[in-house]
Order: C-alpha cells, then structure tokens, then sequence
C-alpha cells in the first residue's frame, strides 16, 4: 500500500492531493471509534505514558493520540506534536484549545531538528512508519531525541521489518500484536 501511496503522490500529485484531504476527515472517525479505543487501552495496560514525561507524537495526524498524552502527561510534561501536513497541524491546534490542553507544541516535520538532543521520554508513532521513506534516517533522529533510557513505541502493521529498522538504536522490549514497545 505505501508504495502505491508513494507513487500516486509523485506522479498524480494533484489527485493524491485530494484523496489525502478526503483521508484527513475521515480517517479521525475511524481512529475515534473503532481502532483508537483499543489503542489507549493497551496504553493503560501497559503504563506507556505517564505524568511529567515529555512525550512526542511523530506523525501526530489529527491529534487523536496527542489530546490525551497531553491530558495524561499533565502541567509538569509537555507534548510535541509533529507532522509533515500543515492542515494536520491546524487542526491538532484547534483540537487541543476546545480540550482546554495548553502543554502541545506543533512542530512541521521539517524543523524536527530542533528538538534538543535526549529531551524526549517517550516517542509514539502510530500508523507512520510504512509511510517514511528514509525509516532508518528517522529513526536515528529519534534515536538523537529521545532520553537514555527513553521509550519508543510503534504500533504499525510493518511490525516484522520494523525490527530490522531499529537494529543497533533500539531493544525491543516488548511486542502486542502491532505495538511493539522499544528502549534505547
């Protein structure tokens, strides 16, 4: 599927254009009742985030995961929520004003440089893995991000090759059929 993705996005950008507009609607109604309930409960279950943490959303789409670290990370943690999408950003903004959440920082994808080196706790990337190009490039940023010590999850369906992805940056901790839980 990313290849196809990759494809219609190179060569009909215009129409890929518009099926990623359409996505960027739809796509919170399906995370909001069907698949993102079973997502914060295996958060729950497995103690993945917790108060005080600084916590990154890498590929944060509409906010759907960023909403509730933020609530659970509370006044003394701070999420950064990042993606390549501008309108995604928008509307994480808009999301977390309504919610009453003032610890979200968005940040484009293209300045993710500017997070300081071991300033993240824990970083979350959820569904965004198969659609990075440069998978080992961004982990390693990740890798430069994150805390000694700090916690990587990815809950994505590539979770086979994800292993292999993360070889020499990261141990796997733990594996939950898509989540896989990772320290560095």
């Amino acid at each position: 599927m990313a290849d196809i993705e990759i494809y219609l996005k190179e060569k009909l950008n215009p129409l890929y254009r518009v099926w990623y507009g359409a996505w960027v609607y739809w796509w919170p109604l399906w995370r909001s009742y069907i698949s993102g309930p079973k997502i914060m409960k295996k958060w729950t279950e497995l103690s993945l985030v917790k108060e005080g943490q600084y916590f990154l959303d890498f590929g944060c789409g509409t906010g759907d995961f960023t909403i509730p670290a933020a609530r659970i990370v509370g006044r003394n943690g701070k999420v950064f929520a990042l993606d390549c999408n501008p309108k995604q950003l928008e509307i994480v903004t808009k999301k977390a004003r309504k919610a009453g959440v003032n610890n979200i920082e968005t940040i484009p994808s293209e300045q993710q440089d500017n997070l300081a080196d071991e300033s993240i706790d824990i970083v979350w990337m959820c569904d965004v893995i198969h659609e990075i190009r440069a998978k080992r490039e961004v982990l390693e940023e990740v890798y430069r991000v994150l805390k000694n010590r700090g916690t990587l999850i990815i809950y994505d369906s590539l979770k086979d090759k994800v292993v292999n992805y993360t070889d020499g940056l990261f141990t796997l901790e733990k594996q939950d059929g898509k989540l896989m839980k990772f320290l560095k």
